[in-house]
């Protein structure tokens, strides 16, 4: 990396999403110490630099290639423990993992303490139906943050993302959508998206949600837009979850040879991904418009009786 790449990098940012020098460095550094670096004539520190980035709302490795961190392995090896947990809707698994780390002192602080409690709160929620405790949660992990209003982090993002799912289940709707509509907009402000996956999922909870609020050609739209992310970055997490989406709608508008393909899709991808709950209502939702398929062309010969 080239001699005060960094300020550059650093002035970018910042002018990106509109954050003085002086948002920027409050309870960090002087601001006069910000200007030098951005100017090139200073270096940070690996220290100042993470607490930079993290007030900016991105990965400390957008500004270096690598950094080391003491025993980043173990913590690294517990977050992807978490995460394949969560994917696999395996909840004991991640309350398990939460208890044991809970007191570990690199899970103390920062955004490590961070990832533990929007963890927690997931199954408080999931696995105790507590709502309020898993809320409580989500707020204190999200009262760590250390971006500032005019930015948020990946990792923030995915809490409100929670929270509005929550919201969702609970039926507050009008919460919820006003919720997703802050996260598209917090991640348009993104300068890059590391997590490719980040806005699948925003896509499908907002066509969701949408689907319950009975708003149909909204939410076949957000479910094009996460198929068209999948697509493109050829993922296919979440893709059976939209396409059966997709058939739930086009279902409720009677289209029925539109929503038994969309359900054939969805059934296709879960054996790929191995998802035997998704498959087993993928079946059941063809199975009920075939049923209905066959209803409607019996009522004719109902009337001439």
């Amino acid at each position: 990396m080239q001699e005060g790449r960094i300020g550059v990098q650093i002035k970018e940012l910042r002018n990106h999403f509109g954050i003085s020098q002086q948002e920027l460095c409050k309870n960090i550094c002087s601001q006069s110490f910000i200007s030098r670096i951005e100017s090139g004539d200073l270096s940070p520190s690996a220290g100042l630099l993470y607490r930079l980035s993290m007030r900016l709302g991105v990965d400390m490795n957008y500004f270096l290639e690598s950094v080391y961190v003491p025993r980043i392995d173990y913590v690294q090896e517990v977050l992807l423990q978490l995460s394949e947990s969560l994917k696999k809707k395996n909840y004991e698994q991640i309350k398990e993992l939460v208890n044991h780390e809970r007191g570990n002192p690199l899970f103390v602080h920062g955004g490590n303490r961070q990832q533990l409690l929007w963890y927690e709160a997931i199954y408080f929620y999931k696995i105790h139906d507590d709502f309020h405790r898993a809320l409580m949660l989500l707020d204190e992990a999200l009262s760590m943050r250390h971006t500032t209003l005019k930015s948020h982090s990946e990792k923030e993002i995915e809490i409100y993302l929670t929270k509005a799912n929550i919201h969702t289940e609970r039926k507050d709707l009008t919460k919820a959508h006003s919720m997703y509509k802050d996260i598209l907009t917090y991640i348009n402000r993104l300068p890059v998206i590391r997590d490719k996956e980040l806005l699948i999922k925003v896509y499908y909870n907002y066509s969701r949600s949408l689907y319950l609020n009975g708003e149909l050609e909204e939410s076949l739209l957000f479910a094009q837009n996460g198929i068209r992310e999948c697509r493109e970055n050829r993922i296919l997490y979440g893709m059976g979850e939209l396409y059966f989406q997709m058939g739930r709608v086009y279902k409720d508008q009677s289209e029925n040879e539109l929503s038994k393909g969309y359900f054939e899709k969805a059934r296709m991808v879960s054996q790929l991904m191995e998802d035997e709950d998704l498959e087993r209502i993928s079946e059941s939702q063809m199975e009920r418009v075939r049923e209905r398929e066959l209803c409607l062309r019996e009522v004719p010969f109902q009337h001439h009786k």
